[in-house]
């Protein structure tokens, strides 16, 4: 073997040799991440537990358009007298104010500035927002809280349909551990109607996938979908 072979033979070697090292350590590479803790996975089924059993007791927003509900009774934006002012359910007519970017307007609502939307949905489904406090609030991070808060329709709960059925409880598939402050919980959510309550069995599944974290030592919901 002449000196080039010999010096091309020796690089190859080294370089096998390189690739062979750094594979094995990440093989063998210790994990930062502790194995499941069963103390976690029985508060992870507690509280999804509890949250299951709870949102029967959450009813769902009317999926029907806000302007055709608004409608029906009367409340949402008018002009009046050449003002534009937010009719409440209350029959209070309350100012609205033009805001900086002079295209969008906000309603003078309880000494708050209130998004018309989102005032509108509100005085149109007190029920849900007033059930998620309730009900929820202690069982999800603040983080979801306000999700659903922004958006009722968000939360899996009672439909708005009394002869749909009903979430009764969550049946848990999986939990498979993220990292060491979350997991991922797999499942399904029991479906019922008052006959299944009165005869038994259930009306259906329908799967849901939940993120769980600790949150100052305590497992909550931070996810549903």
């Amino acid at each position: 073997m002449n000196t080039n072979g010999l010096v091309r033979f020796i690089v190859v070697g080294m370089v096998l040799l390189l690739v062979i090292s750094v594979g094995m350590y990440f093989l063998f590479k210790p994990s930062t991440m502790s194995p499941p803790n069963e103390a976690d996975i029985n508060a992870i089924y507690q509280v999804v537990g509890e949250f299951g059993a709870r949102l029967r007791d959450v009813p769902n927003e009317d999926p029907r358009p806000l302007a055709t509900r608004a409608a029906e009774v009367g409340i949402g934006v008018r002009v009046v007298n050449g003002v534009k002012v937010f009719h409440a359910k209350d029959g209070q007519d309350y100012k609205m104010v033009l805001l900086s970017d002079n295209k969008n307007y906000a309603v003078m609502y309880g000494g708050d500035l209130r998004d018309p939307d989102n005032l509108l949905a509100a005085q149109l489904d007190p029920g849900t927002t007033e059930k998620i406090d309730s009900n929820l609030k202690r069982f999800i991070t603040d983080r979801l809280y306000q999700k659903f808060m922004n958006d009722t329709s968000t939360v899996p709960g009672k439909p708005a349909d009394t002869k749909a059925p009903w979430p009764d409880t969550i049946e848990i598939d999986s939990v498979q551990k993220l990292d060491n402050t979350s997991y991922t919980v797999n499942g399904k959510i029991i479906l019922m109607t008052s006959l299944q309550t009165a005869e038994g069995g259930n009306a259906g599944k329908k799967p849901i996938t939940l993120t769980v974290k600790n949150v100052d030592g305590t497992w909550l919901i931070d996810d549903v979908t």
